[in-house]
């Protein structure tokens, strides 16, 4: 007999004396004994061989064994099953199909749940038109416009679980209860939310939507939008120098009243540098417009809103002087917000320059006027093709007597756009370049956390010749 056998025989003996200690101690507790088990008995007895004897003995006692619980018996031959019973087979893959089915439906439902927190912004289309200013209809009066306007312009309440707060105004910009504003009024409250007021004095909630710090103008949507009056929206391009408007907001507290001030448009198109370092083209006033009429309605005569007013981008230096972002941009930045979450087609040329104007030509003995490359972005189409120094002298063969210039096309232009520049060398070579327009989508104040305070930097005040082109950072 083999080594293995030895073992076995072992193995077999040592169960033989747990059975028979089990069956001894059943004994007692169960006198009766099992036909069965006596047959079994008295068969296995027959046999000579003394060693076949023993085993047959051993799996009758672990069998019995089996029988009352003790061991886990298990068939591995001859193993024919019940065709009366279910397979377990076929029951296992029946409950791994739904257990599969249920886990997919559930991952749907709570990545669903997510990213409609999350995206918000994915709706339809949203389309909101400018109308133009009429040529048959005489100016209305201040109190005609006020009443007309009022229903439309809502004070909101930015505020936390902490209690911070702060108030600012809002338009309604159409029936499916979107709000537009500015996105600087969240700035300094983490994880901000809303209550609107209107005119009549009641309230309702509202969500964010999307923001944008390069145009100041966020969107945010009512969870009610029943019964609205969305405002009507006149065309910006039409405005003239010396235009009579008025400024519509909440500057006070959000569940005042709406306020009036009078004016007139004292330019159409200012190119401003916000304290954000971004430049935009906006409607300068002389109507006052204070901290919280942030968001509020600049309004011609007809009653048309024709831009967004920004506290913010007022400043302190002069009296009498107030910026509104014109419905132009409003309605682009708008639409783009809804439907996207950012601006997708804002073009940037992704350089840092210092304006040359004739008065830095002349001191500096430089050839032409332009902009001074400081730097080039690494996905600038111009990365690699200009270097610091270089003097951009034109653009689409126009002269480029200041940055305004340049701006102006980059602003009216989309991203994908291509533009011809021409770059004068510090070596005096001249050469054209033609340049893709990259996409400036830019980000929001809006934010779950606090922000870390920092020290301002005063190193370059008193000096705005410089700056990331050509919205900022």
């Amino acid at each position: 007999m083999s080594e293995f056998d030895d073992k076995n025989e072992e193995v077999k003996e040592e169960i033989s004396d747990v059975t028979e200690t089990e069956s001894e101690a059943d004994t007692e507790t169960v006198p009766d004994t099992k036909p069965e088990e006596t047959e079994s008995e008295t068969n296995s007895g027959t046999v000579g061989n003394t060693e076949t004897d023993a085993a047959d003995q051993n799996e009758e006692q672990t069998n019995n064994a089996t029988d009352r619980g003790f061991l886990n018996r298990v068939e591995i031959e001859n193993d024919v099953p019940d065709p009366d019973m279910p397979s377990y087979s076929k029951g296992v893959k029946i409950f791994a199909v739904v257990l599969a089915l249920a886990i997919i439906i559930s991952g749907s439902l709570v990545a669903g749940y997510f990213k409609g927190k999350s995206d918000s912004h994915t709706n339809a289309d949203v389309y909101v038109g400018l109308e133009s200013m009429p040529k048959d209809k005489d100016a209305k009066t201040e109190a005609q416009v006020y009443g007309d306007v009022n229903k439309s312009i809502v004070g909101i309440s930015v505020y936390n679980a902490a209690g911070n707060i702060a108030n600012a105004s809002g338009v309604i910009y159409s029936k499916e209860g979107y709000i537009v504003t500015n996105d600087h009024i969240y700035s300094e409250v983490p994880a901000p939310k809303f209550m609107v007021y209107f005119y009549d004095g009641s309230e309702r909630t509202a969500t964010y939507v999307a923001g944008d710090t390069v145009s100041d103008l966020a969107v945010l949507k009512l969870d009610n939008a029943a019964g609205l009056t969305p405002a009507v929206f006149g065309n910006s391009k039409e405005i003239y120098c010396g235009q009579k408007v008025v400024a519509v907001g909440r500057p006070s507290s959000a569940s005042d009243a709406s306020s009036i001030t009078s004016g007139i448009v004292s330019l159409p198109k200012r190119r401003v540098k916000t304290t954000s370092n971004y430049t935009a083209n906006l409607i300068q006033t002389d109507s006052a417009i204070n901290p919280g009429s942030s968001g509020g309605a600049l309004v011609n005569m007809y009653s048309q809103v024709i831009g967004i007013t920004s506290s913010k981008l007022a400043g302190v230096e002069y009296d009498a002087i107030g910026f509104a972002i014109p419905t132009t941009t409003v309605k682009r930045v708008a639409e783009q917000l809804i439907k996207s979450g950012k601006v997708t087609d804002r073009a940037k040329l992704g350089i840092t320059y210092t304006e040359v104007d004739s008065v830095v030509a002349e001191i500096n003995n430089f050839s032409s006027t332009g902009l001074s490359v400081v730097s080039v972005s690494n996905d600038s189409d111009l990365y690699s093709k200009v270097v610091k120094g270089d003097l951009i002298t034109h653009v689409n063969g126009t002269e480029i007597k200041n940055d305004d210039v340049i701006l102006d096309v980059i602003e009216e232009s989309k991203a994908g756009d291509k533009l011809t520049l021409t770059v004068l060398s510090s070596s005096g070579i001249s050469k054209d370049y033609t340049v893709t327009l990259k996409a400036n989508i830019g980000e929001s104040s809006y934010t779950l956390t606090p922000k870390q305070q920092t020290a301002p930097d005063n190193s370059g005040e008193g000096s705005s010749s410089e700056f990331n082109f050509p919205f900022g950072e």
